[in-house]
């Protein structure tokens, strides 16, 4: 089990907790539009998933089912 606490001198404008449900979220949509083949959508939600990671100190994940369409604009 992972446990998440924010130090009391680190000064974030985000909820830890807020920002795992995000993610949980940004997941869920990912999924869905992956299903839907909604290119466009799954760019949104991996820049969004990307940066949620970052936030909470994880490793950023890849799309390598983006990287054959144009304007590769998330990492």
């Amino acid at each position: 089990m992972f446990k998440f606490a924010q130090k009391p001198t680190e000064e974030t404008n985000y909820i830890v907790g807020g920002t795992w449900s995000k993610l949980n979220k940004a997941l869920r949509e990912y999924k869905k539009a992956k299903e839907e083949f909604n290119i466009s959508q799954m760019k949104i939600y991996s820049k969004k998933i990307q940066s949620l990671q970052k936030k909470l100190g994880l490793k950023e994940s890849k799309f390598p089912e983006l990287e054959e369409f144009e304007d590769n604009t998330y990492r």
